[in-house]
């Protein structure tokens, strides 16, 4: 049964692989033969197959394996993941309005959006979601919370919540309206010099909000700015080209791309004079999850001397999509051209085609290279603290790499590098890890189960800080009974409790419990707050680092 199956797939791939063919080169001479032998075995399958066989799954899972068979980047989706994708990218949806979290099997409420549906209704930050029309919301998925939660704008949803504080059972009706979505989760004076600005993503509003927050800025005396791409998975390249713009002169290159077809694919994008910033301090940070978008930007500040990048080696992303639409709602997400930094860098990394290649490049992403492997000279380590962070200079390394040709075993390091992609920092920035305790920590949830209980209980000290950011983030503390809390929680997710390692890394998880506590209390922006300021050591040598235009 198994072999049949996987020949009708065969089968289904070869139909939409003529009829994809089709579509991109605008001609299907000589293959109306071939289609129609294909459909016919396809029907006959269809009718004779010793099972009933689902005709759109087939198809579906048919166009998903030969998207799988190109690149790790090219995807087929389905018709509801079209229009979730499409609403994020857009900048707007339908829905209730509220940032949340699912923690420990329960849809919390983080907080509900200023002026949005739910802060109308009367929800507020830390209550329980328990039911939503009726039917119980404990374990639900986020996926599942954006299915239920969203929908077309002037419809209702009901919504059983517990208030912690009060121990109350509270019963809302709620009216979807229309949300806007942020790409910035963060933007803010780091002192009374540098600013900080965090991208989360780059859809079709970022560039407008990108000179908000630039505007903002200034007008507050802003001479140096850190943009934080960290964690940034990319998203529209004409964004990307908007917010690089705001810092480059009049005809300098930003990006430019290729592709075997030519014409419209092969595209240069220059700046534009007279745009926000052209003239300030300015330093990006990256790691190995910023991707496409984040690295066109990183790319083209570097390569035009604008910017000083820190942070790790990024993902190394550098297929351009298109998405093309089927009639049915669903689409395909096509690779159709590669981009190349202002001085021709390909940042796309190695990869193998096939669905083992795909799921090798994901995990490969996953693998921090260390800087310390590839230099021999010690005076590239320029800063270190404690157990922290080590910090090196890389600006020779771009000329080591292009000086490596093909299978060079003499640089096998170095070739590595090559070919993992990406934008590499002009100062990279390594630490040591975190010990195994700590992480099972991280993993089990416990640090928001923590900061779920604590925020619960009216004697704990965290409720005097309640209606101040400031406050909070200056004063509040652990608690007295911290590690008790962290050996209760250990104890009930069946985790060894390891002194040692408690005793070695209290600071952080002390850290990591108060980022919890500001992410519920004061939503994404009060967490950033909390942690760039005092926790993130990334943001603190970025402002220790040499910073300049020639």
């Amino acid at each position: 049964m198994s072999r049949i199956l996987t020949i009708v797939m065969m089968l289904v791939v070869l139909v939409f692989g003529v009829f994809l063919g089709s579509r991109l080169n605008g001609s299907r001479d000589g293959r109306l033969d071939d289609q129609k032998k294909i459909l016919e075995a396809y029907n006959l399958m269809k009718e004779l197959y010793v099972d009933e066989v689902n005709g759109d799954s087939l198809l579906g899972a048919g166009i998903q394996g030969m998207a799988e068979y190109l690149d790790p980047h090219t995807v087929y989706l389905e018709p509801e993941k079209v229009s979730y994708s499409q609403a994020e990218f857009d900048g707007n949806f339908d829905g209730i309005g509220i940032e949340f979290d699912v923690v420990s099997d329960t849809l919390l409420v983080v907080t509900p959006l200023s002026g949005g549906p739910s802060a109308a209704a009367g929800i507020s930050p830390g209550d329980r979601i328990l039911a939503i029309d009726s039917v119980s919301a404990v374990g639900i998925t986020r996926q599942e919370v954006l299915r239920k939660l969203r929908g077309k704008q002037g419809t209702k949803v009901s919504l059983n919540v517990f208030r912690p504080l009060s121990g109350k059972l509270l019963n809302f009706v709620v009216t979807r309206g229309k949300i806007s979505t942020s790409s910035i989760d963060a933007a803010f004076m780091l002192d009374h010099r540098s600013g900080y600005i965090r991208l989360s993503r780059f859809i079709a509003t970022t560039a407008e909000e990108f000179r908000r927050a630039l505007a903002l800025l200034k007008n507050q005396g802003m001479g140096r700015l850190v943009i934080d791409l960290r964690g940034n998975p990319g998203g529209f390249l004409e964004q990307a080209v908007e917010v690089a713009d705001e810092f480059l002169t009049e005809g300098e290159l930003i990006v430019y791309t290729k592709s075997r077809r030519g014409g419209t694919e092969n595209e240069r994008y220059v700046a534009k004079s007279g745009d926000g910033y052209e003239k300030g301090e300015v330093i990006v940070l990256v790691d190995k999850g910023s991707a496409s978008a984040s690295e066109i930007l990183a790319g083209a500040l570097q390569d035009n001397k604008r910017a000083v990048v820190v942070g790790e080696l990024s993902f190394g992303k550098g297929l351009v999509q298109r998405q093309l639409p089927f009639a049915d709602g669903s689409a395909i997400r096509l690779t159709v051209s590669r981009y190349y930094t202002p001085s021709g860098r390909q940042i796309q990394r190695v990869y193998r085609k096939g669905i083992a290649g795909r799921e090798h490049y994901y995990n490969e992403a996953l693998t921090t290279i260390q800087p310390q492997r590839l230099f021999s000279n010690p005076d590239s380590l320029l800063y270190l603290k404690n157990r922290e962070v080590s910090v090196y200079k890389t600006s020779s390394l771009p000329l080591l790499l292009s000086s490596i040709k093909g299978n060079d075993k003499g640089n096998t390091k170095l070739a590595a590098l090559r070919d993992a992609g990406g934008i590499i920092p002009d100062f990279w920035v390594t630490g040591e890890r975190y010990s195994s305790f700590y992480q099972e920590l991280v993993q089990a949830g416990i640090f928001d189960d923590i900061a779920r209980k604590l925020l619960d209980n009216p004697k704990s000290l965290v409720q005097g800080f309640r209606g101040s950011l400031e406050p909070f983030i200056d004063r509040y503390s652990e608690e007295m009974s911290f590690e008790e809390l962290i050996i209760k929680n250990c104890k009930a997710k069946k985790i060894a409790f390891d002194r040692d390692g408690f005793n070695r890394e209290r600071k952080y998880i002390a850290y990591a419990v108060k980022s919890k506590l500001a992410h519920q209390l004061f939503g994404a922006d009060g967490q950033i707050r909390f942690t760039v300021r005092s926790t993130d050591p990334i943001v603190r040598i970025a402002m220790t680092v040499p910073v300049g235009r020639p």
